[in-house]
């Protein structure tokens, strides 16, 4: 059968997935990182991917290639055109973890609103007042960009909380935009309005730093910042900036750029702003979900 290459787990757990690959006969090797992944790449005839950049060179050292999975929704780590170009298919996840998405973007905004991080350090001397005061959330706009599949699971957990859920996306029709959900028509309105923006879509060219130092001075003051889609979408710096100047109350982010930060990044020790690891899709469900969805894509090459 095929030899295939797993060039990094993302953090995963892949024993059930090579158990699988193996019980159907196929030479599994395991990497780190992608360590080591130019030396086997002469008799390589299908890949799962993590994180581990696959770019034109490495495809241009595979001539037996046919298959690249990833264990990710997105593709970002692809070179696609040379990919297409040599004839590979390529298969990304669905989204097994949209439910997990939502609800850890949901807790983000949640933790920021309630001031939770200033709560747990006034508990130490007992004494709310050194708590900033919240607004009360039913008083507030959450503002969404991006209206796909996570965006639309959180929306629904966050109507009964919000006095206001407004979007932006202009690539869903007017026929299937959701009736409990106001639409901008531009990017400006929306963050002119935005008390809590909420970031869901993929990173491209065109919304590279799309929360910026112009972007930010449009929003209300004091407004909230949620990110657990692309770090790309945030510019780290004036991020950073805004909250510490005031401007910003604080901003949530499971996702940062680059990935993995260093330890000492400015953005890991801002007191206002909470970072997780790229764990938003976690959960022991998804964790399999993950591996053994993969392990499918790839297995329809070679069936």
């Amino acid at each position: 059968m095929a030899r295939i290459a797993i060039t990094d787990t993302g953090g995963l757990d892949f024993t059930p997935g090579i158990a699988v690959l193996d019980a159907a006969g196929h030479d599994t090797i395991l990497l780190h990182e992608g360590e080591g992944l130019l030396t086997h790449l002469a008799d390589l005839e299908g890949l799962i991917v993590s994180f581990c950049r696959i770019d034109a060179s490495v495809i241009a050292a595979a001539p037996l290639l046919k298959v690249i999975v990833t264990t990710t929704t997105g593709l970002d780590q692809i070179d696609m055109h040379a990919a297409k170009a040599a004839g590979i298919a390529v298969f990304s996840l669905p989204s097994p973890a949209t439910e997990e998405v939502a609800t850890h973007a949901l807790a983000g905004i949640l933790t920021l609103l309630r001031e939770i991080p200033a709560a747990r350090e006034a508990s130490k001397c007992w004494d709310f007042k050194k708590i900033p005061a919240p607004t009360r959330i039913s008083e507030l706009t959450l503002a969404v960009y991006g209206m796909g599949r996570i965006a639309r699971a959180l929306v629904t957990l966050a109507l009964p909380l919000f006095g206001r859920v407004v979007a932006y996306d202009p690539y869903i029709s007017t026929e299937a935009w959701p009736k409990t959900v106001g639409r901008v028509d531009s990017l400006n309105d929306l963050f002119q309005i935005a008390d809590v923006l909420t970031l869901h879509a993929p990173a491209t060219l065109e919304n590279h730093h799309l929360v910026n130092t112009r972007t930010i001075e449009l929003m209300p003051q004091g407004a909230s910042i949620i990110n657990v889609a692309r770090g790309e979408l945030v510019d780290t710096q004036a991020l950073i900036a805004a909250v510490q100047s005031g401007r910003l109350r604080g901003a949530f982010l499971d996702v940062v750029d680059p990935e993995p930060p260093e330890a000492d990044a400015p953005v890991l020790h801002e007191p206002r702003i909470v970072v997780t690891p790229h764990s938003a899709f976690f959960s022991k469900e998804t964790e399999l979900a993950y591996v053994m969805l993969a392990v499918e894509n790839l297995q329809q090459i070679f069936e």
